[in-house]
C-alpha cells in the first residue's frame, strides 16, 4: 500500500525539478537575450563613436590645412523713395571664421524702400533699420579649391535681430531674436554672403520681410575674405 504513495510522491519531485528547470532556463534565456541586446548596443556605439572620430579627425586636418577667416563691409544700394532707384547706401559689417559668423546693419540716414515678401513694398523711415545676424554653429560644408577659393559653411542655428519702423509702427525687436538656419559662401579675396533660412512658424517677422530665404551680401568694401591653404597664405605675408 506503500507504493501508490511513493508514486505520487514521486511525481510531484518530478513536476517540481520541471518547473524549476523550466525557470532556470527561463531566466537564462532572458540573460543570453539582454547579452545580446547589450552587445548590439556596444556595438552600435562603437561605430557612432569611430564615425565621430574620424569626422573630428576630417575637421582638424582641414582646420590644420586651410585658413578660413575675414571681416568688414558689404555695401548694398536699396531703393530710394522718391523714383524709387537703387541710390540709398546700406552698409552690412560682417565677421566670419569656421565656427562663426556675424552680420550687422546698425542704421540707415535715409529713409529706403523696402521690397519685402509678404507685405509688398514699405518705407522705413530714417534712422529706424537695423539687423543683427549671429551664429557659433557654422562647419565647412565644402571648400572648392581655385584661384579663388570658395568655401560653404553650414549651421544648424542662429539668431536673427531686426527692427524698423514703418507707418509710424516699429516691426521686431533689437531685443528678442528669431531663429534662423545659417549658411555663408565666403570667396577668398572677392565676396561674403549670409544666407538666413527663416521658417513662418519660428521667424513670423523676418518672414514676413525677407521670405523664407534671404541672402545678404553686397560690395566688399573694406576688410578682406580669406580662403587660402596655410601653406599658401604663408607665401602671401610679408617677409
Amino acid at each position: 500500500m506503500q507504493k501508490p504513495k511513493e508514486n505520487k510522491q514521486n511525481r510531484r519531485d518530478f513536476i517540481k525539478y520541471l518547473g524549476g528547470a523550466a525557470i532556470g532556463l527561463g531566466i537564462g534565456g532572458i540573460g543570453l537575450l539582454n547579452s545580446n541586446n547589450n552587445l548590439t548596443e556596444v556595438k552600435t556605439r562603437n561605430t557612432e563613436l569611430e564615425e565621430s572620430i574620424t569626422g573630428l579627425n576630417d575637421k582638424l586636418d582641414l582646420l590644420n590645412s586651410w585658413a578660413l577667416y575675414g571681416g568688414g563691409s558689404n555695401i548694398k544700394k536699396m531703393p530710394n523713395i522718391i523714383d524709387k532707384k537703387p541710390t540709398i547706401r546700406m552698409d552690412e559689417n560682417f565677421y566670419f571664421d569656421h565656427g562663426t559668423a556675424i552680420c550687422r546693419v546698425d542704421n540707415n540716414p535715409e529713409a529706403f524702400i523696402m521690397p519685402t515678401y509678404k507685405m509688398g513694398e514699405v518705407k522705413i523711415e530714417k534712422n529706424t533699420f537695423f539687423m543683427l545676424m549671429s551664429t557659433k554653429s557654422l562647419h565647412v560644408k565644402s571648400i572648392e579649391e581655385s584661384e579663388n577659393s570658395t568655401c560653404i559653411l553650414e549651421g544648424s542655428s542662429g539668431d536673427c535681430f531686426t527692427e524698423a519702423s514703418a507707418r509710424g509702427q516699429v516691426f521686431g525687436s533689437r531685443i528678442k531674436p528669431e531663429p534662423f538656419l545659417p549658411e555663408v559662401v565666403a570667396v577668398d579675396e572677392k565676396s561674403f554672403a549670409f544666407t538666413a533660412y527663416f521658417d513662418e512658424g519660428e521667424a513670423p517677422v523676418n518672414y514676413a520681410i525677407f521670405g523664407p530665404k534671404f541672402t545678404f551680401t553686397g560690395e566688399l568694401t573694406t576688410g578682406s575674405v580669406t580662403v587660402k591653404r596655410l601653406n599658401q597664405l604663408a607665401k602671401s605675408l610679408p617677409k
